[in-house]
């Protein structure tokens, strides 16, 4: 019997562990995948947008030269903390279900790598899974042809190429940048009409526009995509015009979803037609007594609101009610 089982091993899920060690709170951390999973799959030259002291978590130091770590610091910064605070991951471990019985415990069925299964009682639920379980598609013909990718990693692999990126937010202007860097021939389509409609960051700002007015990325404003073809693109824009993009690749920047489905299966409840969970900003204590969510699932989708920086005290929210709940 635990005191609590937290689903999910970044940032969010490894704040809680730290809060719920030094209170003495029982607990096991699972993952899917590893220590920040979802980290693990991004670029590894892209840097934060947060500045590092920003990024740590429980005052444990992120000991680097520069101001903001990318991807490979980062993660060995949260290896680290795992190891030197002791915390209590199990890596490669899939909640499968989750259920309450009759005296109001939970009931966790967990399936670990070499493919046993078992169930672990506790008496609280935290899920932070993150919101980078799958990204948003467009549902339009072609989207499931192979050249057509929501997932970024290296520009190696796109030197030479025509590429098409699609979007206007952070991650779609870093990566057409990064690209035609990297010797790729770059065009964009962002379905608002300008940069100012974007909440991209300031210092990336004059660069892109600079790029555009030189005409060395080319940019279609205010246009969605209609269809993906093998070496082709066509958007279309408000006055229903088509326009055909020549690409050989296509990277689709447009944001992840929260895994909804898996999180409602667990017993997550929400509102109707509502991405956000039912839950009490004061405690994160769902409307399920004894679930609680942490991290950018409290804002349902990843909109800007919830991040590393300000989901860090998610674990001292939490593990303050929980101190009331066990009577710790």
């Amino acid at each position: 019997m635990l005191d609590s089982i937290v689903i999910g091993a970044g940032p969010a899920g490894l704040a809680v562990a730290c809060e719920f060690q030094k209170k003495s709170i029982s607990y096991l951390v699972f993952d899917k995948g590893s220590i920040a999973n979802h980290i693990s799959q991004f670029p590894a030259f892209m840097n934060f947008f947060s500045s590092r002291e920003f990024l740590e978590i429980d005052k444990f130091p992120l000991s680097i030269p520069e101001e903001k770590p990318d991807r490979r610091q980062y993660l060995a910064y949260l290896r680290s903390l795992v190891k030197t605070r002791n915390l209590k991951i199990k890596t490669y471990s899939t909640v499968i279900e989750v259920k309450k019985n009759a005296d109001n415990i939970f009931e966790t069925k967990v399936r670990f790598l070499d493919g046993s299964e078992e169930w672990i009682l506790s008496k609280t639920v935290v899920v932070a899974c993150g919101a980078y379980e799958k990204p948003r598609m467009l549902n339009v013909n072609g989207e499931e042809l192979p050249h057509v990718k929501h997932h970024f990693s290296d520009v190696h692999d796109y030197y030479g190429r025509k590429v098409l990126v699609v979007g206007g937010r952070n991650s779609a202007i870093e990566t057409a940048l990064l690209l035609f860097r990297a010797g790729s021939e770059v065009t964009l389509s962002y379905r608002k009409y300008d940069f100012s409609e974007s909440s991209i960051k300031y210092w990336i700002r004059p660069d892109i526009e600079k790029r555009v007015e030189k005409e060395e990325i080319k940019a279609f404003f205010g246009t969605n995509v209609k269809e993906f073809s093998p070496g082709k693109t066509t958007l279309i824009n408000s006055e229903k015009d088509e326009i055909v993009v020549e690409n050989d690749f296509v990277l689709l920047m447009t944001g992840y979803e929260p895994p909804l489905d898996f999180m409602k299966q667990i017993g997550v409840p929400f509102q109707e037609n509502s991405p956000v969970p039912l839950h009490d900003p004061k405690t994160l204590e769902t409307n399920e007594p004894g679930m609680f969510i942490a991290g950018v699932v409290t804002a349902g989708n990843i909109s800007g609101k919830i991040f590393i920086e300000n989901s860090r005290d998610h674990g001292k929210i939490i593990s303050a009610r929980l101190s009331q709940i066990l009577g710790v």
